[in-house]
């Protein structure tokens, strides 16, 4: 852990550290400065576990975890009897194994002074452990003595916090492989008996330390992506850039996860010129795989290299890995192969597009140990020689059509030779299948026809669905009959197989919709029919199965429907209005499923007569009491032969149609204001239409105009 560093002024503890452990927070154990962001680099304060003290006035016995403060140098009781104590403080360390211990700074709190007008110097020495057995005549072996220190006047009394440096008691106890550390605290044996010089100390303490572990050897090497050889034969680097790699290890991690960053060397050397090392700096965390690349000018040709790689970080460096081994192979073989096929030679003829052998011939090229292929259309594949220099055979099975065959062979580095493109032609022998699949549930019949000789069945099914089987005939031809269970984009399969198991397959791809149909009386679709008042029935037949019940919508308004036992389900729509309608269904099946959406699109014819005016207009005043205005009258209705009509309460009057079924009647207003045309039409058949009122407006006077 290397960024707090301790320091030490004239053989003195820095006293800075009292301000800096001051303002730290400790959380689970450790020191964190707040000013830091969480790294791998805390400092660790270590809370001691146990604590004891020994006293001369009761030389055979020691106090051990006791309640209370722990007292250090002389003093008299209550009865005037002296005592004299040590004390002795214990700690877990067993963490640090392996550590470099950077500094360790022991603290505690002074609690209480018998004279504070006397500062005697107090020491810190390490010791052996000390058991139920130990005692003032019998005390824990000292090992060395450590630190002393002596506290200004303006350290307070009782100080708040006095420290000691323990790092070298801490390097000495980690670097014997110790699980705990036993520090103790007395007075100068000149001072001990004096019990003016007495103070007592909290029993809790602790040790502010600053370590850290060197990185550890990096492990699972690679060589350009590959685990590194370490023994003949080596493994071959092609021409290229090398990439080297290897995992970093280190146990450095704060209490928030936080880890150092490594800095990586990776070492790499030809084998017969050590001294042409050369090195490449990266960095990584523990755990994470680091890399470095090693252009392509660092190597040469046909040389075996060596590499290793160590990792560091801010204050110490690990041991270096083990060595890997790989041998330099950049140049492919010199000559391109040669390609041949019986099955499908290159003669400009159509052959058949069945699994077909085609031979690699390495050639002059004895360095090479294999072969990689490509056939337009996807197909691709490496396959070995059968000897170095040698030869492969592979079986390709064609598209129909023109093909390319591409061919290099290759060293045992994976050098390419130069490529070998062998054109040949493949004709189709996939069968022909003849039908349309349109809806669910309904069997279908498809014909299939062979276009190879030999067929005798075919082998069919849905994609998803079971395989089935159907002899052919004489010919070579066969039905097959096709039940779609569910909907969507559907590829039907078909594999004729011959007497000798050759195959072939054909697909066919279609789109089955759930959308159920929509059938009418009185309203065609896309049409003109019916009319205001005159009901209509539709009928709705499911395309997918267990229809249970249908929603249906004529334009904004949506209503349901059960279905019949046969899916289907018939409504009555009685228009209220003419002009635009649509109607839009879903069925919907047992398990709730809804399907797609159907809709049939009609206009329902107007019944009544329509009415235009040429000048008179509902919307706004015009002409005038004596001006004559046209008034355009039509039907939609076939068989319209005549119009009855009158202006306000006037006579009843008629006029026929004409080949068009309209008619124009003229009308001149004897007044301003508001006056209505009222309009029905006869039929051939003698019935009528009923009445439509078309209300207009004339102005007060006809609109003056001059003449010139």
């Amino acid at each position: 852990m290397a960024l707090m560093r301790s320091t030490t002024t004239s053989g003195r503890p820095v006293r800075a550290l009292l301000a800096t452990a001051l303002s730290m927070t400790v959380a689970g154990g450790m020191l964190t400065l707040t000013a830091t962001p969480a790294a791998a680099y805390d400092m660790r304060y270590e809370k001691n576990a146990s604590w004891a003290y020994t006293d001369a006035h009761r030389p055979t016995k020691i106090t051990i975890d006791q309640a209370g403060d722990v007292p250090v140098g002389s003093w008299k009781d209550a009865q005037g009897r002296k005592h004299t104590a040590r004390a002795y403080f214990t700690f877990d360390i067993s963490r640090y194994r392996g550590a470099e211990i950077e500094s360790a700074v022991f603290s505690v709190k002074e609690t209480s002074v018998v004279d504070c007008t006397k500062r005697p110097a107090v020491e810190l020495w390490r010791t052996a452990a000390y058991t139920a057995t130990s005692s003032w005549a019998k005390p824990p072996v000292e090992v060395a003595k450590l630190h002393t220190t002596t506290l200004p006047a303006e350290a307070g009394c009782p100080a708040p916090y006095v420290e000691w440096n323990a790092v070298e008691g801490l390097r000495q106890a980690v670097a014997e492989g110790a699980s705990t550390l036993t520090l103790a605290l007395r007075l100068p044996a000149g001072a001990e008996a004096n019990p003016a010089l007495g103070r007592r100390y909290a029993s809790a303490a602790g040790i502010s330390i600053d370590f850290n572990y060197p990185p550890g050897v990096p492990t699972e090497q690679q060589t350009s992506g590959t685990p590194c050889t370490t023994a003949e034969p080596y493994q071959f680097q092609r021409s290229g850039d090398l990439a080297l790699s290897a995992i970093l290890h280190d146990q450095d991690k704060n209490a928030s996860g936080g880890t150092d960053m490594l800095t990586t060397t990776f070492a790499l050397w030809p084998v017969d010129e050590p001294s042409a090392r050369v090195e490449r700096i990266g960095n990584g965390r523990d755990g994470e795989r680091a890399n470095v690349i090693f252009d392509r000018d660092t190597l040469t040709h046909d040389r075996v290299y060596a590499w290793q790689v160590r990792a560091a970080d801010s204050r110490a460096t690990g041991g270096w890995s083990g060595l890997c081994y790989f041998r330099t192979d950049f140049q492919g073989p010199a000559t391109a192969p040669i390609v041949s096929s019986t099955d499908f030679p290159a003669d400009g003829s159509w052959h058949p597009a069945l699994p077909g052998q085609f031979t690699f011939d390495a050639g002059a090229a004895a360095d090479a140990v294999g072969f990689r292929y490509r056939l337009d259309g996807g197909v691709e594949g490496t396959v070995s020689a059968d000897r170095p220099g040698g030869t492969a055979t592979v079986t390709i099975t064609p598209d129909a059509g023109p093909s390319s065959l591409t061919v290099v062979s290759v060293d045992a580095a994976g050098n390419r030779s130069p490529e070998s493109r062998y054109e040949f032609r493949a004709s189709d022998v996939a069968p022909t299948v003849t039908g349309n699949l349109t809806a669910i549930g309904v069997p279908t019949t498809f014909t299939v026809a062979p276009q190879m000789p030999g067929v005798v069945s075919y082998r069919f099914n849905l994609d998803g669905d079971p395989e089935q089987t159907v002899q052919a005939e004489a010919d070579g031809t066969a039905t097959l009959t096709v039940t779609a269970t569910r909907a969507g984009n559907r590829t039907l399969s078909v594999t004729s197989v011959t007497a000798d198991g050759v195959t072939a397959t054909a697909t066919r791809t279609f789109r089955l919709s759930t959308a159920p149909t929509i059938s009418a009386t009185v309203y065609e679709q896309g049409g003109t029919s019916g009319g205001q008042g005159v009901p209509g029935i539709f009928t709705f037949t499911p395309r997918q199965p267990e229809v249970v019940s249908y929603r249906y919508r004529f334009g904004t308004v949506t209503s349901t429907v059960a279905a019949a036992a046969d899916g289907t389900a018939s409504v009555t729509w009685t228009p209220t209005k003419p002009g635009f309608t649509s109607l839009t269904v879903w069925s919907v099946n047992r398990d709730g499923v809804q399907s797609d959406s159907t809709s049939f699109v009609f206009f329902v014819r107007d019944l009544l007569p329509v009415i235009q005016g040429f000048l008179y207009d509902p919307g706004y005043p015009a002409g005038g009491p004596g001006q004559p205005g046209d008034f355009w009258i039509s039907s939609e209705v076939p068989g319209t032969t005549e119009f009855r009509y009158r202006f306000d309460d006037g006579p009843d009057q008629g006029i026929a149609t004409d080949v068009n079924g309209s008619a124009i009647v003229t009308w001149t207003p004897e007044q301003a204001g508001t006056h209505t045309l009222t309009v029905r039409s006869l039929f051939a058949d003698g019935t009528a239409s009923p009445e439509r009122t078309y209300t207009f407006l004339v102005a007060d006077a006809p609109e003056a105009t001059s003449g010139h």
